[in-house]
């Protein structure tokens, strides 16, 4: 298994937020969602003050990446695939803070989680 990051990314992130993206790699793909595509870390376009840190100088590394859902996006119904859903309450339960981006700007669908405090149990 490896994590595929998109060349474009900022990869400055805490060694926190490195472990958390580590487990959610490996939880992601023993749930059976195929591959583990990273879009952003420190980088992209997200709201003022978000966890990605973009807005902040290059020494205050990022703490939230995102990941391509565009698999389990169904363009039909308009929503993800209920098995995504799933998998971001048990990241959630784990202590992670986790949001799932509908297809806002089409085609890019993407989940989008954060470290959330201190602690972080084993997905």
């Amino acid at each position: 298994m490896t994590i595929k990051i998109k060349r474009t990314v900022d990869t400055n992130i805490t060694p926190e937020f490195a472990v958390i993206l580590g487990q959610v790699a490996l939880a992601w793909v023993d749930y059976g969602l195929g591959d583990f595509l990273v879009t952003s870390l420190k980088d992209g376009t997200h709201r003022q003050g978000s966890a990605h840190k973009q807005d902040r100088p290059d020494e205050e590394p990022g703490e939230a990446g995102d990941v391509r859902t565009w698999r389990w996006w169904n363009e039909d119904k308009g929503c993800h695939h209920p098995k995504l859903i799933r998998f971001a309450k048990k990241l959630q339960a784990a202590g992670v803070a986790v949001v799932i981006h509908p297809d806002w700007i089409p085609g890019v669908p993407h989940m989008h989680f954060a470290r959330k405090g201190r602690a972080f149990q084993r997905v």
